[in-house]
């Protein structure tokens, strides 16, 4: 099994998601959708001045999103990246409240938040894509800071983020690393 963390504003999570449902596919296991909250990175340290940190922090947030938008574009897929500011906690309470394989609801959702520029932490949006991918919902209440909290003891601080028994995989670029365990374990 593969534990997937996500955040549906996370635009490397939706990037992500093809290639870990390919890759589940392929060596035939499953995928446990959890929520997790991705923050706004905090400055890097000071160092020789604040113009300088300012400088960094400014270029590796553009070069992160050249890096997502120019991999958006070979994908095919036409997003807005204001949609990265748009707070989707009650579509992750949600996600952590389904019971049953909720990778199509996780395919849905991204979707329509990214493509369709969908509110999806609207409940009748939410209930629609569950019943559309003919899942249930368990009534009890979700507490997301809890679950976050437990995910960080695991050793997570930000999305996406990959598990495959103890082993951590943070971000996509690991996906190729994931495939050659689950290969080495004999899951394909």
């Amino acid at each position: 099994m593969i534990t997937a963390y996500i955040d549906f504003k996370s635009l490397d999570c939706f990037l992500a998601l093809d290639p870990i449902l390919r890759l589940a596919e392929d060596c035939r296991v499953n995928v446990s959708w959890q929520p997790f909250r991705t923050k706004e990175r905090a400055l890097p340290t000071q160092v020789a001045s604040e113009s300088v940190t300012q400088s960094h922090h400014h270029v590796r947030t553009e070069s992160e999103r050249h890096l997502q938008r120019h991999y958006a574009d070979i994908r095919g897929l036409n997003i807005d990246p204001s949609r990265a500011q748009v707070d989707t906690s009650a579509a992750l309470r949600w996600l952590a409240g389904l019971e049953g394989d909720s990778s199509l609801f996780v395919k849905r959702a991204f979707s329509a938040h990214w493509i369709d520029q969908t509110d999806i932490n609207d409940s009748a949006v939410l209930q629609e894509l569950t019943a559309d991918c003919g899942l249930s919902i368990r009534q009890e209440a979700i507490d997301l800071d809890s679950l976050e909290s437990q995910a960080v003891a695991r050793g997570l601080f930000d999305a996406p983020t990959f598990f495959i028994e103890e082993h951590m995989f943070m971000g996509r670029a690991h996906i190729p690393l994931m495939r050659q365990l689950l290969t080495d374990m004999d899951c394909h």
